[in-house]
């Protein structure tokens, strides 16, 4: 095989690969082996039939779609061990310029990694916010834990805001019930938005027993396209209404919820433990603005493709995160009132950073040579394990026993990591 580079105007690399004679028939001869089975030909044992019969039944091209990509793969992965500075960010583009007896000619186009023109990165001075915790802090924190222990407890009177109202309804449209418009038994809290329109503030001064007509109007971009914009009237019976009664926050409070006996102990533990979220938060959010300084210092020209491919990864990623919701795609779209180009589009510019990102980062660990020994990955293996003996693993045995897709997350986390500790101790960072 030989090839020659061309770099093109757009700064795509063109490899024009020639495959010689012996070794086009060489790639031809593989394809009949490997294929030979699939074809039944009159006379002949499946498998057995010699290469130019087959070749006479089905076409003398018959074998050459599977010699061609052979005959290239085979080609491109030596040109590409050999040509060090190319770097591909996408699969290759392929044409056959010439197929002869005396062999095959393909080009191939590639677009290869952005060069980055890194600014500083390097004695830069990020400022950390202020962090502090207020006594409204502890006493809303302390609210979460008097939520978590509410009881509700029915009441006779009318409702108000804030009650839980166990109901009955029967929603329809010009006398016309509509599918998931009833229940029976139904807890809503009044004043939680969970029901379109004004729902929840009619039924606000009723009392258990009381039935009432509700008008509502669903939204415009309702998800269910026959009830978008529609008027409804709801027939709601009030089976029960409850308050939230919430605990007192005293010294009993405090014992029932936690470690300690006093009221005053819990305030002090929960200031500590959010004075130590908000030190997490602030280096996190300063980390994240050292990077953000570095990126923006620096300069490169992304391929389009890879923004799009970044989109490609956002948008399956939040498919991933829709099923567990019990959603899909399509039918978030339609709640959404939205199409998936505009979706895509609304992500251009976080997937362009992103891109940007990864591609400075990616130059800084090149240039300062970080990397991830193996002796340091099989510490961090030992140290997340579960198994007591803590015995002494090979790489090998690590990729068995997590996969390989989560040792390469393992490996990347690492680096990165590495990555952050030496940009914060080479910058105004303490």
């Amino acid at each position: 095989m030989k090839y020659t580079k061309k770099i093109l105007e757009d700064k795509r690399i063109e490899f024009t690969i020639n495959v010689e004679k012996a070794e086009w028939d060489e790639a031809l001869e593989n394809a009949y082996k490997e294929n030979k089975g699939k074809y039944n030909i009159q006379g002949f044992r499946k498998g057995h039939a010699p290469r130019k019969v087959i070749e006479k039944t089905y076409g003398d091209t018959v074998f050459y779609d599977d010699a061609i990509n052979n005959s290239f793969y085979k080609s491109y992965f030596e040109i590409l061990s050999k040509e060090k500075d190319v770097q591909p960010v996408t699969n290759p583009d392929i044409r056959i310029s010439k197929i002869d007896d005396s062999g095959l000619e393909l080009i191939a186009t590639v677009i290869n990694k952005p060069e980055v023109e890194l600014g500083a990165y390097t004695n830069l001075n990020v400022e950390k916010d202020k962090v502090e915790v207020t006594d409204a802090d502890v006493e809303h924190e302390l609210e979460h834990m008097r939520e978590s222990r509410v009881k509700f407890v029915s009441v006779d009177r009318e409702i108000k805001n804030g009650d839980v109202t166990t109901i009955d309804f029967e929603g329809s449209i010009n006398g016309v019930k509509f599918d998931g418009g009833s229940a029976t038994d139904f807890d809503l809290e009044i004043g939680s938005k969970s029901f379109i329109d004004n729902f929840e503030d009619q039924l606000v001064g009723l009392k258990k027993g009381e039935q009432k007509d509700v008008n509502v109007t669903f939204p415009e971009n309702y998800h269910a396209e026959n009830l978008k914009g529609k008027p409804a009237v709801f027939k709601v019976t009030i089976k029960d209404v409850k308050e939230k009664v919430y605990p007192e926050l005293n010294d009993t409070f405090a014992d029932e919820v936690s470690e300690f006996s006093t009221l005053k102990e819990l305030k002090e533990d929960t200031k500590k433990k959010l004075l130590e979220r908000k030190e997490k938060e602030a280096d996190s959010k300063r980390e994240s603005k050292l990077i953000d300084m570095i990126v923006d210092a620096s300069k490169v020209e992304i391929p389009e493709i890879m923004v799009e491919e970044q989109v490609d990864d956002f948008i399956k990623d939040f498919e991933y995160r829709l099923s567990y919701q019990g959603l899909n795609l399509d039918g978030y779209l339609k709640y959404a009132n939205t199409t998936i180009d505009q979706l895509r589009k609304s992500r251009l510019d976080d997937a362009r950073r992103t891109v940007k990102t990864r591609l400075v980062l990616e130059k800084i660990i090149t240039n300062e040579n970080l990397d991830v020994s193996e002796e340091d990955l099989i510490t961090k293996f030992s140290e997340i394990r579960s198994d007591k003996d803590k015995k002494k693993v090979s790489l090998d045995e690590i990729r068995k026993t997590i996969g390989e897709e989560q040792f390469n997350y393992l490996a990347n986390s690492m680096l990165l990591n590495k990555l952050m500790t030496f940009l914060k101790s080479k910058n105004n960072f303490n």
